[in-house]
């Protein structure tokens, strides 16, 4: 089967006559603000620069609430907060122009009273005794080893606060995994051995994302999963061939948004699936964070950084999910850590596919369905050649493509074609596809070839019968 993509990657350069460079995408910031798409809130003014030099998305998080009036729990006085999902920040007017005009409300304390108060503390703790590690005379507890790397290197007492517990097992509130935590005043640090020998080895709670819920949402209410925009992402469905017409069943892949600067493959699939990114829009060379947002809103796994090519694409970034992985709309983004140029792949995992049907030798099988494309002719035996064509685009538009066979395998390109391939008119093709015995014996029954556009979302899907 890699044979045909390699095939088309041929056939494709052909068709191509101008190959311009990508431009750069822009950040989603003007002036001293920053609406963040991820979540549509935005940052401004101090808070704003708070943000960029004290961390940004792996220190800090998203924003998930607006500025409000909040009274601290700590002082009773009244202040302007923010609530990040890792922080929540307080502007404090009478320390205007120095470094303690924007502070962090005190999570950490929050949350290990609430959770550990009642018991005497939370249990299991042990010191870490490491060579090089340090007692805190105000709290008497001892800090070592990648905890105390990690405080000295990411804010100290400013931006941490002092180590309320020793180290201890817990289990996570948002993946439900367990790990070797350490509280502070202000942070809860975690040890992801899965990451040991990178920057990610430990992370933070979001302690700003359980103490807004807490406090502002209905304890059971989940975090909004992204709205659906006007432009969806199916993947090819089919009802069994029958000798009357049937209505096709409910595609549930219909409700996936387009990506923003960004590509995935395949877009809807079931657990179990390796789905496959690109991203663009970064500055040359810079690192760019990536960031997994399941569909309850929970961040899975860590943010980690890669670096974008000569022309600010990023690829080579895949996510394996399993059995356990959550069912519904999930978002891949890409963070620029110098541009704050964000892409986003939404992508979908749906527990069960409508089902494929295979072709009967001799008779032909479905192909009604289409969108935005057509097959000339719709089916064909090995030797037959069929033309595809697909519109909607831009005409500027890098699209990638990919192909689903009758048992609902797909493979293709996670990286966006260079533009060249739209015609000016924004249509595709026509582009010719032999059948050739190989496919008709490996996978006879329905074919679909999808494409989606770069920078539109534009989808087209184009379905063909395989006979042998």
């Amino acid at each position: 089967m890699r044979r045909l993509i390699h095939r088309w990657l041929s056939v494709l350069a052909v068709v191509m006559v101008a190959m311009p460079m990508l431009a750069p995408g822009t950040a989603a910031a003007q002036g001293d603000s920053r609406t963040f798409p991820e979540t549509g809130k935005t940052v401004r003014a101090t808070f704003l620069q708070y943000w960029n030099t004290h961390g940004g998305l792996a220190q800090q998080g998203f924003p998930i609430s607006d500025e409000m009036q909040e009274v601290s729990d700590t002082d009773g006085k009244t202040y302007t907060v923010q609530y990040f999902e890792r922080a929540v920040f307080e502007l404090h007017p009478e320390f205007a122009g120095t470094p303690n005009e924007v502070l962090l409300s005190l999570l950490g304390v929050f949350l290990y009273k609430q959770k550990y108060t009642a018991i005497d503390g939370a249990p299991g703790q042990q010191p870490n005794n490491e060579a090089g590690s340090v007692v805190f005379p105000e709290t008497g507890k001892r800090v070592g080893g990648k905890f105390l790397a990690y405080w000295q290197t990411h804010g100290g007492l400013a931006q941490q606060g002092l180590p309320i517990s020793d180290e201890f097992i817990e289990v996570n509130d948002l993946d439900n995994k367990p790990y070797r935590v350490q509280y502070f005043e202000r942070a809860v640090f975690e040890i992801h051995p899965e990451f040991a020998g990178t920057p990610n080895e430990v992370l933070l709670s979001q302690l700003g994302t359980f103490r807004y819920r807490q406090k502002y949402l209905q304890p059971a209410t989940p975090t909004p999963a992204p709205a659906t925009p006007a432009v969806t992402v199916p993947t090819p469905t089919t009802a069994p061939p029958a000798a009357t017409p049937t209505s096709e069943p409910p595609n549930p892949c219909a409700d996936v948004p387009a990506s923003v600067n960004a590509n995935v493959s395949p877009v809807c699939a079931q657990p179990g699936t390796t789905f496959n990114f690109s991203a663009r829009g970064f500055q040359p060379g810079e690192n760019v964070g990536v960031y997994a947002t399941q569909p309850n809103g929970a961040v899975f796994g860590a943010p980690f950084q890669v670096e974008a090519d000569g022309a600010g694409t990023v690829g080579g970034v895949s996510l394996r999910t399993n059995s356990s992985s959550p069912v519904g709309v999930w978002a891949m983004t890409f963070e620029g850590t110098s541009s704050g140029n964000r892409s986003i792949a939404y992508f979908k995992l749906v527990s069960q596919t409508a089902p494929t049907p295979t072709a009967v030798a001799g008779q032909t099988c479905d192909t009604s369905g289409n969108r935005n494309g057509s097959a000339t002719p719709s089916s064909g035996r090995p030797g037959t050649i069929i033309s595809i064509r697909a519109t909607g685009f831009n005409p500027s538009e890098g699209v990638s493509f990919w192909f689903t066979l009758p048992n609902g395998d797909v493979f293709g390109t996670a990286e966006p074609l260079p533009p060249g391939i739209v015609n000016p008119d924004g249509s595709i093709g026509p582009l010719p596809i032999e059948i050739d015995a190989e496919m008709a014996a490996a996978a006879e029954g329905r074919w679909a070839i999808t494409f989606q556009g770069a920078s539109s979302g534009n989808v087209a899907v184009i379905y063909f019968c395989v006979l042998r």
